[in-house]
């Protein structure tokens, strides 16, 4: 039982040990620096004065060891100048716990500030092995037929945060029998999942709501004028039901966009964009991806400074525009419901 004790205490004893060496690491200090701030301490605690005499003494008695006397006071000045010895009256040394509580505090708020970065860095582990590779693939171009184009896109907002977009009428509202019709089903069912069901991907679109794109696109999925006008009259309700209902959505309506008809996904800043290219009828037939950091950057401003003149489809004033949309639905295409 005796014999037991002894065990325990011995082990306690090794890892109060190594604990109050970890202390030695947070102070920035060495372990020999560490022993003789311990050995003041011990002194201090027993009453007895800490001279130098003395601070050797207390260091062979507990380490079987006594620094030379020129290193003794070389590493007392270290000590000294680190604020965490204090020098009193006739030479003796005091150890000043309030400076150290200081420096460990600081170093916490350091390991709490390298533990946030860790925790970002690491949540961004493929983020920033895309950027690489792009930094490697500068001012790449691409050109990219209509399939091609919405799969990049897909692809491009897989991981990013949000996305930036022109649009006569933002497909990301059509019901997926349109959407898929037209070949663009990859695209919007990468937006649904991670914008509408997952609430992580925020999207901005620029949109002058052409109310004939969407009816075209209607008519040539269906080819009955009848069953296209019902399907616009859903397509422009959801839009409504889809703003209001989700808060990482900014859709805003200009009549007359100025920029260039663009895609711009970004997480921490664009790294690429596409362009769209149309045919005769304002048609999306394809587009050119440009990687390319410096132009991405340049095409979000431009995007940027027609997007905050636009107005917002969301409360009262939103309400209106859909609304007058519906109406212009209603004025071009009634004659579609008989």
């Amino acid at each position: 039982m005796i014999l037991l004790c002894i065990l325990i205490s011995s082990r306690i004893s090794k890892m109060e040990d190594k604990e109050l060496m970890k202390i030695a690491k947070w102070l920035e200090i060495t372990d020999q620096q560490f022993e003789i701030l311990l050995s003041i301490y011990k002194l201090e605690a027993r009453g007895e004065e800490t001279t130098p005499r003395n601070i050797e003494r207390e260091y062979l008695n507990t380490y079987g060891r006594v620094p030379q006397r020129s290193n003794l006071f070389g590493q007392i000045r270290q000590l000294l100048s680190k604020n965490l010895v204090t020098k009193e009256r006739q030479g003796l040394y005091s150890v000043d716990f309030d400076v150290m509580y200081t420096m460990l505090r600081d170093r916490r708020d350091r390991f709490i500030e390298e533990l946030n970065e860790f925790n970002r860095i690491s949540e961004r582990v493929k983020e920033y092995f895309k950027r690489a590779a792009l930094q490697t693939t500068k001012h790449r171009v691409e050109y990219l037929n209509h399939s091609e184009l919405y799969d990049a896109l897909a692809e491009s907002i897989r991981d990013v945060d949000r996305f930036y977009a022109t649009a006569n009428f933002p497909t990301i509202f059509y019901t997926y029998s349109l959407a898929t019709g037209i070949g663009r089903g990859s695209y919007t069912d990468m937006v649904w999942k991670r914008c509408f069901k997952k609430g992580e991907l925020n999207v901005l679109y620029l949109t002058t709501l052409n109310i004939d794109f969407l009816f075209n696109h209607a008519f040539r999925v269906y080819g009955d004028p009848k069953r296209a006008y019902k399907e616009c009259v859903i397509i422009i309700d959801q839009l409504w039901n889809q703003i209001e209902t989700h808060d990482n959505l900014d859709i805003r309506y200009l009549k007359e966009p100025h920029g260039m008809d663009v895609f711009i996904p970004e997480s921490y800043e664009p790294r690429e964009f596409f362009i769209f290219t149309r045919d005769e009828h304002r048609n999306i037939i394809g587009g050119i991806r440009i990687r390319s950091p410096e132009t991405a950057i340049s095409a979000k401003q431009m995007f940027m400074r027609d997007f905050e003149y636009a107005e917002k489809l969301r409360g009262k004033k939103g309400e209106e525009i859909i609304e007058n949309i519906k109406k212009e639905l209603e004025e071009k295409y009634s004659v579609c419901r008989l």
